[in-house]
């Protein structure tokens, strides 16, 4: 089972609540199983909720664009770790229900996009998108979570 090690910037505390963020780290282990991650593969998994503003600072820095996004997945430092970050300011713009049933709905699908994105794939061409939402379409299934519908963004 991987250990995920939750942290939620000082800017969005408050909005993130103790329910939701029991949720979201159960999730990357329910999410881990569909994918079929096994021991070993992702041991450490650093899920950080932050603001519009840091998630702009990671963006520029990692990606080379200065704008808000709402989910940043990163390969770790050491074999069998990895990383994401989830802007909590752009989840509540793009949440299909402002309540917090409807922000953890958001912040699952999320959480799924960036876990198969640490698998390996990606959606920078239109055949790469085709396949990793597939294999999002797949996890979703397996991890009984509602199957993704939100396209990626321009370029894929």
């Amino acid at each position: 089972m991987i250990r995920v090690r939750l942290q939620v910037d000082r800017a969005v505390d408050r909005a993130v609540d103790r329910d939701t963020r029991r949720a979201l780290v159960e999730r990357c282990h329910r999410i881990a199983r569909a994918l079929g991650i096994r021991s070993g593969a992702l041991e450490l998994l650093g899920l950080r909720i932050v603001d519009d503003t840091t998630m702009i600072a990671l963006h520029r820095e990692h990606m080379g664009t200065a704008k808000p996004t709402d989910v940043l997945s990163f390969p770790g430092e050491g074999y069998g770790e990895g990383d994401i970050a989830i802007d909590w300011d752009q989840l509540r713009r793009q949440a299909a229900v402002a309540t917090p049933a409807g922000l953890r709905a958001e912040a699952e699908q999320l959480l799924l996009h960036a876990m198969v994105h640490l698998c390996g794939h990606d959606h920078a061409t239109p055949s790469q998108a085709r396949r990793m939402r597939r294999a999002e379409t797949r996890a979703a299934r397996a991890a009984a979570l509602p199957r993704p519908t939100r396209p990626y963004g321009a370029g894929a």
